[in-house]
């Protein structure tokens, strides 16, 4: 009896959400994001502080369901500190290039919600800044570098077609996996007139 109460429950969903996605919109759109980004846990240090991202993406709205798919680029930098060394912050630096989808629930409409993933090449890196005996300051060091698939779910809202407010959790690696915020200009894509 429950297999049978959630497969209607599920029959339902879709079948109300196919109804109110028939609004028909243009099929190309590029996006332009800023917004901040934070590895969210401090590890073995004692504080993490965001920093900057920043994030083009363009889009293929599919005409017979409500999903999207394109291809984005990212860099997010933020960074961790111990509170024993002062100005001594290490900034960790990553960015991808990742396949993206997201379903998108009342496409078209002045106020649309949207879930979604990426999936593809991410880059994560550690600098840190280099003092003398004298404690002068003398540059920066690289720290190990990883290169590996990074997976990132989303979710967010898209504003009158042409605003998007996106939540981001980049996954790939432990000391760079980061949550982002963005704020986004969407061109093209919105209903068709």
């Amino acid at each position: 009896m429950k297999r049978q109460i959630i497969t209607i429950l599920v029959a339902v969903f879709f079948a109300s959400t196919s109804v109110a996605q028939n609004i028909d919109v243009r099929r190309i759109e590029g996006e332009i994001a800023f917004g901040l980004a934070s590895g969210i846990s401090a590890l073995e240090m004692d504080d993490c502080d965001w920093g900057p991202r920043l994030t083009g993406e363009l889009r293929y709205n599919i005409k017979s369901l409500p999903i999207d798919v394109g291809l984005q680029i990212s860099a997010s930098n933020f960074y961790r500190s111990v509170d024993e060394i002062q100005n001594d912050r290490l900034k960790f630096n990553s960015c991808s290039l990742m396949a993206v989808a997201d379903y998108n629930f009342r496409r078209g409409t002045n106020f649309s919600f949207f879930a979604g993933a990426g999936l593809g090449y991410a880059y994560g890196g550690t600098t840190e800044p280099q003092w003398d005996a004298g404690h002068n300051w003398g540059g920066y060091a690289t720290g190990e570098e990883a290169n590996r698939i990074g997976f990132a779910p989303r979710v967010g809202i898209e504003l009158w077609n042409h605003l998007r407010l996106t939540a981001t959790y980049t996954i790939f690696e432990k000391y760079n996996n980061n949550l982002a915020i963005s704020l986004g200009v969407v061109f093209g894509g919105g209903r068709k007139k």
